[in-house]
């Protein structure tokens, strides 16, 4: 098994709201992981990448991949100056009906209101070499809103993408990292040729490149913590927890069906 790190961000902002803050990490503080990453001799890679190395066999020594869901708008303004100064090869996953909104899907964390990246942000982003890839259209549970409506929040999404950059994109990742057999087999159907998952754990060269699992990084994540991090690989992969998995699927499923939900989603 080759241990392959792939590191989960999604705010890289000076401030937040209390209930998100463990989702922002501080500008200073992601250049100071950036040289963490310089400094231990990974070789980055962006997703599409990484699948293609490890299809034909040519994983470098110490492969690793940085992405981003949401594409919020503190990636362009914080994030993205960082990552062309470093050359860094990364991949961001946009939510795209929310492109030059808002992140209305986060009331709870105080969030809502947050600003989403522009259109041009993200073909700032695409030609600046970051990977874009698909986070879906509206930041929904997939596994959970039936499959008649996942061609609207997966093919609709790659489509789009495709348009307004002009060339294919081949990667998506499951909102809240939640996806299904269902969900899976309407990406493959979509055109993606891979897909991110969550975990919290490292990936490894013999992960399903359609549940690619990533291990998030967090607001207080010290220099010190990501160096420790990156350097101690699981002694051997994550075991699925498929009956915990089943059953909170099940809940899910449940609250998705309220009708005082219906109004949120």
């Amino acid at each position: 098994m080759t241990p392959i790190p792939i590191l989960l961000y999604h705010s890289v902002a000076p401030e937040a709201t209390p209930a998100y803050a463990r989702w922002c990490v501080d500008p200073e503080l992601f250049a100071r992981h950036v040289e963490v990453v310089r400094t231990l001799g990974f070789t980055p890679l962006t997703i599409s990448a990484l699948v293609d190395a490890t299809a034909a066999g040519e994983l470098p020594e110490r492969p690793m991949a940085i992405t981003f869901d949401d594409g919020r708008a503190d990636f362009t303004e914080h994030a993205l100056p960082v990552i062309e100064a470093a050359a860094l090869p990364t991949t961001l996953y946009v939510v795209t009906g929310r492109i030059g909104a808002t992140s209305s899907w986060l009331p709870m964390a105080g969030e809502d209101d947050a600003a989403m990246m522009s259109w041009d942000g993200v073909r700032a982003a695409d030609a600046a070499g970051v990977e874009i890839g698909s986070h879906s259209t509206t930041h929904v549970e997939l596994d959970v809103i039936g499959a008649a409506r996942l061609p609207a929040e997966i093919d609709e999404s790659r489509r789009r993408l495709t348009a307004e950059l002009g060339h294919d994109v081949r990667s998506m990742s499951y909102p809240h990292g939640y996806h299904s057999a269902t969900v899976v087999r309407a990406v493959r159907a979509a055109g993606f040729d891979s897909a991110c998952a969550v975990g919290d754990t490292w990936s490894s060269a013999d992960d399903d490149r359609f549940a690619l699992r990533r291990k998030f990084v967090f607001g207080g994540t010290t220099p010190h913590a990501l160096r420790e991090l990156l350097l101690s690989p699981p002694d051997r992969p994550a075991r699925p927890r498929r009956v915990l998995r089943t059953g909170w699927r099940c809940a899910r499923w449940a609250r998705h069906r309220m009708p005082n939900r219906q109004g949120a989603r």
